[in-house]
């Protein structure tokens, strides 16, 4: 997920089928970066986009107002 605080419900035995059907076909996206002075690659997918590859699937959108969102100053540690 990005940061943009995505959540996902999935079927577990529906990605067991599509992986051994080897039919969960996901694009890699190259993601140029630099760690300790070093440059390297990162290859990443993104999990929201395999929605496409499953039978009757729907996405919601829940606002982020009915979240419970805590600030860290709120915590009691």
């Amino acid at each position: 997920s990005t940061n943009n605080q995505c959540y996902r419900w999935v079927n577990l035995n529906a990605i067991k089928r599509l992986v051994e059907a080897d039919a969960l076909k996901m694009e890699i996206i190259p993601n140029p970066k630099e760690v300790n002075g070093i440059k390297v690659l990162q290859l990443e997918t993104a999990a929201g986009a395999a929605i496409r590859f499953f039978d009757h699937a729907i996405g919601i959108n829940v606002p982020r107002s009915q979240f419970l969102i805590r600030l860290v100053h709120e915590f009691p540690f």
